[in-house]
Protein backbone atom coordinates (compact mmCIF):
# COMPACT_ATOMS: atom_id res chain seq x y z
CA UNK A 1 0.00 0.00 0.00
CA UNK A 2 1.57 3.48 -0.72
CA UNK A 3 1.31 5.14 2.27
CA UNK A 4 2.14 8.76 2.43
CA UNK A 5 3.85 10.76 5.57
CA UNK A 6 1.30 13.56 7.08
CA UNK A 7 2.55 14.24 10.25
CA UNK A 8 5.96 13.65 12.02
CA UNK A 9 7.60 14.46 14.93
CA UNK A 10 9.95 13.21 17.07
CA UNK A 11 7.24 11.24 19.23
CA UNK A 12 4.54 10.53 16.41
CA UNK A 13 3.95 9.62 12.86
CA UNK A 14 1.07 9.66 10.92
CA UNK A 15 0.65 8.08 7.88
CA UNK A 16 -2.31 7.85 5.14
CA UNK A 17 -3.01 5.55 1.76
CA UNK A 18 -5.88 7.43 0.69
CA UNK A 19 -6.29 4.58 -2.22
CA UNK A 20 -6.50 1.72 0.56
CA UNK A 21 -8.89 3.69 2.98
CA UNK A 22 -6.54 3.45 5.30
CA UNK A 23 -4.46 5.82 7.91
CA UNK A 24 -1.47 4.16 10.48
CA UNK A 25 -0.43 6.44 13.36
CA UNK A 26 2.62 5.34 15.92
CA UNK A 27 3.61 6.51 19.34
CA UNK A 28 7.40 6.53 18.98
CA UNK A 29 7.98 7.40 22.60
CA UNK A 30 7.13 7.89 26.09
CA UNK A 31 5.17 11.48 25.72
CA UNK A 32 4.32 13.91 27.82
CA UNK A 33 0.63 15.10 28.44
CA UNK A 34 0.94 18.26 25.89
CA UNK A 35 2.95 15.75 23.41
CA UNK A 36 -0.51 13.50 24.01
CA UNK A 37 -3.13 16.28 22.85
CA UNK A 38 -0.67 17.70 20.28
CA UNK A 39 -0.35 14.05 18.65
CA UNK A 40 -3.73 12.90 18.68
CA UNK A 41 -4.87 16.57 17.60
CA UNK A 42 -2.71 15.45 14.22
CA UNK A 43 -4.58 12.37 14.10
CA UNK A 44 -8.22 13.77 13.90
CA UNK A 45 -7.19 16.42 11.33
CA UNK A 46 -5.29 13.39 9.40
CA UNK A 47 -8.89 11.78 9.55
CA UNK A 48 -10.89 14.93 8.84
CA UNK A 49 -8.55 16.11 5.72
CA UNK A 50 -7.95 12.39 4.20
CA UNK A 51 -11.37 10.86 4.84
CA UNK A 52 -10.39 7.67 5.62
CA UNK A 53 -12.62 4.80 7.35
CA UNK A 54 -10.06 3.11 8.70
CA UNK A 55 -7.24 4.02 10.83
CA UNK A 56 -4.98 2.04 13.23
CA UNK A 57 -3.02 3.80 16.31
CA UNK A 58 -0.01 2.00 17.66
CA UNK A 59 0.59 3.09 21.26
CA UNK A 60 3.27 0.20 22.23
CA UNK A 61 5.99 2.81 23.12
CA UNK A 62 3.41 5.14 24.70
CA UNK A 63 4.21 4.28 28.41
CA UNK A 64 2.20 5.25 31.23
CA UNK A 65 -0.55 8.22 30.59
CA UNK A 66 -1.14 10.43 33.10
CA UNK A 67 -4.46 11.26 34.33
CA UNK A 68 -5.35 14.32 32.64
CA UNK A 69 -4.14 13.18 29.70
CA UNK A 70 -6.53 10.13 29.88
CA UNK A 71 -9.44 12.34 30.51
CA UNK A 72 -9.04 14.58 27.50
CA UNK A 73 -8.27 11.24 25.15
CA UNK A 74 -12.09 10.01 27.19
CA UNK A 75 -14.05 13.47 26.78
CA UNK A 76 -12.45 15.45 23.84
CA UNK A 77 -10.32 13.12 21.89
CA UNK A 78 -13.47 10.43 20.88
CA UNK A 79 -15.58 13.35 20.57
CA UNK A 80 -13.56 14.41 17.72
CA UNK A 81 -12.84 11.01 16.71
CA UNK A 82 -16.88 10.56 15.94
CA UNK A 83 -16.62 13.90 14.19
CA UNK A 84 -14.78 12.18 11.41
CA UNK A 85 -15.72 9.75 8.72
CA UNK A 86 -13.39 7.01 10.75
CA UNK A 87 -15.69 3.97 11.27
CA UNK A 88 -12.89 1.34 12.33
CA UNK A 89 -10.65 2.21 15.19
CA UNK A 90 -7.74 -0.23 15.81
CA UNK A 91 -5.14 0.36 18.82
CA UNK A 92 -2.14 -1.43 19.39
CA UNK A 93 -1.68 -1.16 23.04
CA UNK A 94 1.83 -1.22 24.88
CA UNK A 95 3.34 -5.12 26.30
CA UNK A 96 2.35 -3.40 29.73
CA UNK A 97 -0.53 -4.50 32.12
CA UNK A 98 -0.67 -1.32 33.63
CA UNK A 99 -0.39 0.89 30.52
CA UNK A 100 -2.57 -1.87 28.84
CA UNK A 101 -5.75 -1.05 31.56
CA UNK A 102 -4.94 2.52 31.34
CA UNK A 103 -5.66 2.98 27.90
CA UNK A 104 -8.45 0.13 27.86
CA UNK A 105 -10.43 2.41 30.74
CA UNK A 106 -10.30 5.79 28.07
CA UNK A 107 -12.06 3.89 25.66
CA UNK A 108 -14.18 2.76 28.57
CA UNK A 109 -15.11 5.71 29.46
CA UNK A 110 -15.39 7.17 25.91
CA UNK A 111 -17.97 4.97 24.91
CA UNK A 112 -19.71 4.99 28.17
CA UNK A 113 -20.45 8.72 27.69
CA UNK A 114 -21.83 8.19 24.65
CA UNK A 115 -18.58 9.81 22.69
CA UNK A 116 -16.92 6.82 20.68
CA UNK A 117 -20.09 6.87 17.75
CA UNK A 118 -17.49 4.12 15.81
CA UNK A 119 -16.44 0.62 16.04
CA UNK A 120 -12.38 -0.42 17.56
CA UNK A 121 -10.62 -3.29 19.03
CA UNK A 122 -7.57 -3.19 20.56
CA UNK A 123 -4.44 -5.81 19.93
CA UNK A 124 -1.28 -6.24 20.52
CA UNK A 125 0.05 -6.37 17.28
CA UNK A 126 0.25 -4.17 14.74
CA UNK A 127 -0.48 -6.43 11.65
CA UNK A 128 -3.35 -8.55 13.55
CA UNK A 129 -4.76 -4.89 13.66
CA UNK A 130 -4.39 -4.27 10.30
CA UNK A 131 -5.51 -7.27 9.26
CA UNK A 132 -9.13 -7.14 10.86
CA UNK A 133 -9.52 -3.65 9.54
CA UNK A 134 -8.76 -4.67 6.00
CA UNK A 135 -10.85 -8.17 6.07
CA UNK A 136 -13.76 -6.50 7.55
CA UNK A 137 -15.97 -4.45 5.38
CA UNK A 138 -16.51 -0.51 6.43
CA UNK A 139 -19.70 -0.56 8.68
CA UNK A 140 -22.36 1.39 7.53
CA UNK A 141 -23.50 1.86 10.97
CA UNK A 142 -21.95 3.18 13.88
CA UNK A 143 -22.08 0.82 16.99
CA UNK A 144 -24.78 2.22 19.80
Amino acid sequence: MPFTTVYHSDFYKIEVDLKGNLLRACWLRHVTDDEIITGTTELYKALRDSKVERAVANGQELGAISLKAKDWLANEFYELLSQTNVKMFARVLPSNVFHQIALESVTTRAEALGKARFAFRNFRDQDEAEKWLLSNPVLSQTPQ
